[in-house]
């Protein structure tokens, strides 16, 4: 039987049979205010709360702004910080000397804090000083080597822009463990919907069907 890692929300846990694979690779994608950064930071914090350390490393945005998020949404990252339970990382690259450099740090933290979780906040970011596709291939497998290394839950974040269908930059999706799809959009009303997708999750019994949620003060909430 797999052993299952909480995703820090209940409903998705259910439609997951009780959560992650430990140890796999989760791809979380989905486009900008979808709440791919709430559901990434939940995973994280209740991991922490629970006996599980994690890092979350930010490429999309820094630490402070981070933090301050999350704190709308009950999420105190800075007093789990202080107690060495969690580690936000404010990391940026341009080049794949900088990638490899803060793929350096970021294991060194996780193997520093015996952290069993692990958030890349986003792959797109990370990807943006890169000109080539092949550079771009070499960035999804310096991660993968990262995440074998580690021995993390992880997800990782990739970004879709408005009205676009394909995930990631191709090679993503054939690595990943699971692929989880979150979108938002108005509907012929002019309501903004959101709706979540399991697309992938190796070894599990997943939902199939399409799940409308909401983000509230206490996060993501899937109906």
């Amino acid at each position: 039987m797999i052993e299952k890692v909480s995703t820090g929300n209940s409903k998705l846990d259910e439609l997951l049979e009780g959560g992650f694979p430990k140890r796999s690779l989760i791809l979380l994608a989905g486009g900008p205010g979808a709440g791919k950064t709430i559901l990434s930071a939940k995973f994280i914090y209740e991991g922490a709360i629970n006996g599980e350390p994690g890092v979350y490393v930010c490429f999309a945005e820094n630490k402070e702004t981070f933090m301050r998020s999350m704190e709308a949404f009950g999420m105190d990252f800075r007093t789990l910080m202080e107690e060495n339970r969690v580690a936000v990382m404010d990391l940026s690259v341009g080049t794949e000397i900088d990638i490899q450099r803060c793929l350096d740090q970021v294991l060194e933290k996780v193997t520093s804090m015996r952290a069993k979780r692990l958030v890349i906040d986003s792959i797109t970011a990370m990807s943006v000083g890169l000109q080539s596709e092949l550079d771009k291939r070499h960035l999804v497998h310096l991660l993968y080597n990262l995440i074998h290394k580690s021995g993390c839950t992880t997800v990782m974040i990739t970004d879709m822009p408005w009205g676009s269908d394909r995930i990631g930059g191709g090679l993503e999706e054939f690595i990943a463990d699971g692929i989880i799809l979150m979108r938002s959009y108005f509907n012929g009303e002019g309501s903004l919907q959101r709706h979540l997708q399991v697309l992938k999750m190796r070894g599990v019994s997943h939902t199939k069907k399409t799940h409308e949620y909401v983000i509230s003060s206490d996060g993501i909430e899937i109906r």
